[in-house]
């Protein structure tokens, strides 16, 4: 049995209790969180875990029962607490982004590079059904080379006001897009070379409200915005490919929603569609066609596509001492490109990717072993699906011999 640590109780923290509480072969052992009445209500949430709440992360490291930790709080708080994780020993399940700059990014690296643990980035794209699929697609030569990549993110802004700040969540493009960016590396499997970016405040200005569905500060007013809620950013990869992102962040209920599109040299191409649509055609595909994706047994409908695969392929890195699929050398390349985009709209000039380039952390990931681009895992949540049920069938015939011996019991009793 795996003991997991829980820091940081937002949306994606409460998500995370939630989702890894369902799992076999794991128990939330602990949660920590400021917030008091975060940390009563979320111990109610629970159906197997009976955790222990802290106030100070700190004392969650401490305890030495917890094998592994998920850290889920602001961005600007990963840094130091990461390195503490590390550094107590603990295997970790890091939420994306990595940290708020690229600085704090090699920060962790560095400090990761001295341990035997554990780090997973909540690269969560990585773990789906849906993108895995396109990814098979792509490895069997279905399209030939992916020479074209776009994204449309079209949607409602962020839930917290500390998303506002740059200083605190690195920016949107950061925050939001590195998960895309990731998207377009993966599929275009080649090392980025330059990005250029447009972007501004069309909306969210100091004063706006926030407006976002699943929010608990809906119509808060903002102080001092300094992030974009728009933008469009082209990255040239090194064989010559293009991928194409356009963000707007300040649609309202009902929103258009995700779009991503791959084009390759051989004619063919492919589209996904708000996380649940996937279709082909073109090239050797020729007719347009739905391709069948289990869209369910990734998620459990707990969370977000590809959630509860992450969180059981991080287990099973946890009890088999492997590397993870979304592991720091991927997550630090989205990471680099959403650096440079930001760092393109405010120069308003292009960036190149080798600005970013570091010798110490290279020579990490090369010690690390780390592939630049590992073939894409099958997803064994299916499996786990099976144990489960048959687990319920074993359950349920115990029950069943229980009943039978209640029952007699019963009758003894009434025939004395």
């Amino acid at each position: 049995m795996i003991n997991i640590g829980i820091i940081g109780l937002g949306n994606m923290g409460l998500g995370h209790c939630v989702g890894f509480d369902r799992l076999l072969d794991c128990k939330v052992l602990a949660i920590a969180d400021p917030n008091e009445n975060q940390l009563h209500m979320m111990q109610k949430g629970f159906r197997k875990s009976t955790p222990q709440t802290f106030t100070d992360y700190k004392d969650l490291l401490d305890n030495s029962e917890i094998h592994a930790v998920v850290i889920a709080t602001p961005t600007y708080f990963h840094t130091q607490i990461a390195i503490e994780a590390l550094e107590a020993n603990k295997d970790v399940f890091l939420e994306k982004p990595i940290a708020p700059t690229i600085e704090e990014t090699d920060l962790i690296i560095k400090a990761y590079a001295n341990t035997n643990r554990i780090l997973q980035v909540g690269l969560v794209y990585r773990y789906s059904n849906l993108y895995r699929t396109m990814a098979h697609l792509i490895e069997k030569g279905t399209f030939g080379n992916v020479m074209m990549a776009y994204c449309k993110e079209y949607r409602d802004n962020f839930p917290s006001p500390w998303f506002f700040d740059e200083t605190q969540s690195g920016g949107a493009l950061l925050d939001k897009n590195c998960h895309h960016f990731d998207l377009f590396s993966w599929f275009i499997r080649s090392p980025p070379k330059q990005v250029y970016a447009m972007g501004g405040q069309h909306v969210y200005k100091p004063g706006h409200r926030i407006q976002c569905a699943y929010s608990s500060h809906q119509g808060e007013s903002l102080d001092e915005p300094n992030i974009v809620d728009h933008a469009n950013v082209l990255i040239e990869y090194e064989n010559g490919a293009k991928g194409n992102l356009g963000l707007c962040m300040y649609e309202i209920e009902p929103i258009e929603g995700l779009e991503i599109g791959i084009m390759g040299d051989n004619g063919a191409w492919a589209l996904a569609k708000k996380d649940n649509k996937l279709i082909i055609a073109g090239g050797p595909v020729e007719k347009i066609r739905e391709i069948p994706v289990d869209y369910y047994s990734d998620n459990e409908r707990v969370g977000h596509i590809g959630c509860q695969t992450e969180r059981r392929e991080f287990l099973n890195c946890v009890k088999n001492r492997t590397q993870p699929y979304a592991n720091l050398l991927i997550a630090r390349e989205a990471c680099v490109i959403s650096f440079a985009a930001e760092q393109s709209i405010k120069r308003g000039s292009t960036v190149s990717i080798s600005e970013f380039n570091n010798p110490e952390i290279e020579a990490i990931f090369q010690k690390l072993g780390y592939e630049k681009q590992p073939a894409t895992p099958l997803t064994f949540s299916l499996e786990e699906k099976k144990i489960k049920s048959r687990k319920k069938r074993e359950l349920k015939v115990k029950e069943r011999e229980l009943k039978r011996e209640l029952d007699k019991i019963q009758e003894e009793i009434q025939n004395l």
